[in-house]
């Protein structure tokens, strides 16, 4: 039985809608084009430390991930079918972890009989995963900075707008063709939130920024070994 791989079948593309307002008081990065500021924005929160990504996705829901500058990351994701799944990706593997709900949607469709056992299997475990798997791409897309910022580059047209505050932080809206994006105005000019359309919309938050994150791998005690249970 490879039920617990089930988990593994995650959509990591986001959607939603920015509502801004604010009124320019003042000129944020005087003589710099839109373009100019956000490049910079990409490139400052490339170069952090840390930093924690949240936000809701189109198909998936909830995202809350904190993202280390070598690609490991750890937090939660919505999962498609229902419930939540707790994730840590270390360098080499990814294991996740369904809440009730999550594992009660993936074995309601089982006979009574097969769905017990794997509930009690998998209840409270993990499973892991190869980071190179195809199941994981969707994940590994959203835990490389690079991967996840590294498109901000081509946008063009970029313009500044209104001064705005996002979680307490002052920043300036930069309008695209792709979407609203907020930069900091303050201190390092980090890329504070992004929200795109078009067929993959993404909605998310970058907090945390530099702020310390610890990513462990579990105990092998608490991970499922699907192919071991049948």
């Amino acid at each position: 039985m490879h039920t617990a791989h089930r988990l593994l079948a995650v959509a990591l593309t986001g959607a939603g809608a920015l509502g801004l307002t604010g009124c320019l008081s003042a000129e944020a990065f005087p003589g710099q084009q839109g373009s100019r500021v956000l490049n910079d924005s990409a490139t400052a929160l490339r170069g952090a430390s840390t930093f924690t990504m949240s936000g809701t996705t189109s198909s998936q829901g909830q995202v809350n991930l904190s993202v280390s500058e070598t690609g490991e990351c750890k937090g939660t994701i919505e999962a498609r079918g229902g419930g939540t799944i707790d994730v840590v990706r270390t360098r080499n593997h990814t294991f996740l972890r369904g809440d009730e709900a999550h594992i009660l949607a993936l074995t309601k469709d089982m006979p009574e009989e097969q769905a017990s056992r794997a509930r009690k299997e998998m209840s409270g475990r993990w499973t892991r995963t190869e980071n190179s798997d195809l199941s994981m791409k969707g994940l590994t897309l959203l835990c490389d900075r690079d991967g996840l910022l590294k498109e901000i580059y081509g946008i063009q047209g970029a313009e500044k707008g209104a001064l705005t505050k996002t979680d307490g932080q002052e920043a300036v809206t930069i309008n695209t063709t792709e979407g609203v994006f907020l930069v900091a105005t303050k201190g390092e000019p980090f890329l504070l939130k992004m929200t795109t359309g078009g067929p993959n919309p993404i909605d998310l938050a970058f907090t945390g920024i530099n702020q310390p994150v610890q990513v462990d791998a579990p105990a092998d005690k608490d991970v499922y070994d699907a192919d071991a249970n049948g």
